[in-house]
């Protein structure tokens, strides 16, 4: 029975003291107003010449500016990464060529002076087009670095790779042009062409 009626005793003591406390402090708790009680946050009680830095610039007014700087940011964050794209695709085309010209035996016969084929020599011209092509894309890719608001630039990237029969950067490529210029039916016609090359 001392078991149960120690505790109770205890809660009752406690109960009191917590009243008796609070009809103490009654009157001062009357006298508070709202905003005495709403502290504007632990931050700007612990930092308050950060916090007021914070509220004197005028953030709205820079959102603007900030968008601006973080779209220029993704576009070169997009051309780098065509970059990359076409300079890995270079390579593996030129190792592909390597192990595939180790396993093949000669087809055509062998030019006395220099030793090669007749089929490597017409392969050459083909491949200085596709080396022009590369050249003319990495200069392509600067300039749309540097005016990355050129759509001009994006067309004429499209219509590179459409010679190269690689649809699916021209398809990119003129979706970014129809985002910088939407008014421009020619360039509509030129990404429709592209889908439909990339569908066969």
């Amino acid at each position: 029975m001392a078991f149960i009626f120690i505790p109770l005793v205890f809660v009752l003591v406690s109960a009191i003291g917590i009243f008796f406390i609070v009809w103490k402090k009654m009157p001062y708790l009357k006298k508070l107003t709202v905003t005495d009680v709403q502290s504007e946050s632990i931050w700007s009680d612990l930092f308050p010449e950060l916090a007021n830095g914070i509220n004197s610039t005028r953030l709205k007014h820079y959102r603007g500016v900030w968008l601006l700087e973080l779209e220029k940011f993704l576009r070169r964050l997009r051309v780098m990464s065509m970059k990359m794209d076409r300079m890995s695709d270079s390579l593996i085309k030129k190792i592909r060529n390597v192990t595939e010209r180790k396993h093949e035996k000669p087809h055509g016969p062998a030019d006395a002076e220099t030793g090669e084929t007749t089929v490597a020599k017409a392969a050459e011209p083909i491949r200085e087009t596709v080396d022009d092509f590369k050249r003319e894309e990495q200069k392509l890719i600067i300039e749309i670095a540097k005016n990355p608001k050129n759509s001009s630039l994006y067309d004429v990237l499209g219509d590179l790779y459409m010679k190269m029969s690689n649809f699916a950067d021209a398809k990119e490529s003129y979706e970014a042009a129809i985002e910088l210029n939407p008014a421009k039916e020619e360039l509509k016609k030129k990404h429709s062409q592209a889908l439909q090359n990339m569908v066969k």
